[in-house]
């Protein structure tokens, strides 16, 4: 095993140490070379994410003869004018950041370009900062999530936000943030009779998210530094 692999060995083991059972791990490669990909994947990992439909693209065509069952993510903001592009991609498993209902109709407008079934997360803005998209209100998320359920091939898996980013309290935000997503899930829950799952965390605040019951984190710079 060379240097690099058995330090993204010791990397990959570290992360789920500290996730445990219940939280699984999506590795954001964005930037990120594609031996290193190749490396987690060969390590066992499955689940990456990525920025830019443009780069995902270009990464999932190189690595689709070596990576056979990867499962690629898409965590960034989307624009309407690439998903097209992002629905031809092979092996799309996800896209965390279905922000607006705007966004949503348009995505299942075009899922018929879709290959196999994709997962799709409501993105809710609890931190409620202008600079960062998503649902605001209960309500808009509901009517979202009621329209995604009539989808043929996006499968509503659950909700993601961010924790926020210009405060003095950093912890305790980000726990206020992820606190309310759950309170969010389970209403949708009960009232539309699903079972969902939340994306939150990040390399800076991960720690409190496993505590708040993510169900998935998203790490990047700490998987390759």
């Amino acid at each position: 095993m060379s240097d690099r692999k058995a330090f993204l060995a010791r990397k990959l083991s570290d992360a789920k140490t500290a996730l445990g059972p219940k939280t699984s791990l999506l590795i954001v490669s964005k930037t990120r070379p594609l031996e290193d990909i190749q490396m987690y994947y060969e390590l066992g990992h499955r689940d990456f994410g990525e920025n830019r439909v443009q780069e995902l693209a270009e990464k999932a065509e190189l690595l689709k003869v070596k990576c056979k069952d990867i499962r690629w993510h898409m965590i960034g903001g989307l624009q309407s004018n690439k998903i097209n592009q992002l629905f031809a991609i092979e092996k799309l498993f996800a896209i965390h950041s279905v922000h607006s209902q705007e966004l949503l109709d348009k995505l299942m407008a075009a899922e018929r370009r879709l290959a196999a079934p994709v997962e799709i997360y409501l993105q809710y803005n609890t931190s409620k900062e202008e600079e960062k998209s998503g649902f605001e209100t209960y309500t808009e998320l509901e009517a979202a999530a009621e329209t995604a359920l009539r989808s043929n091939k996006l499968v509503l898996a659950g909700l993601m936000t961010m924790g926020t980013l210009r405060t003095e309290n950093f912890e305790r935000e980000a726990g206020r943030c992820f606190q309310e997503l759950q309170v969010e899930k389970q209403k949708l829950e009960a009232e539309l009779n699903l079972k969902l799952k939340t994306s939150m965390g990040m390399s800076q605040d991960y720690q409190i998210a496993v505590r708040e019951g993510s169900d998935m984190v998203r790490l990047g710079t700490m998987m390759f530094q």
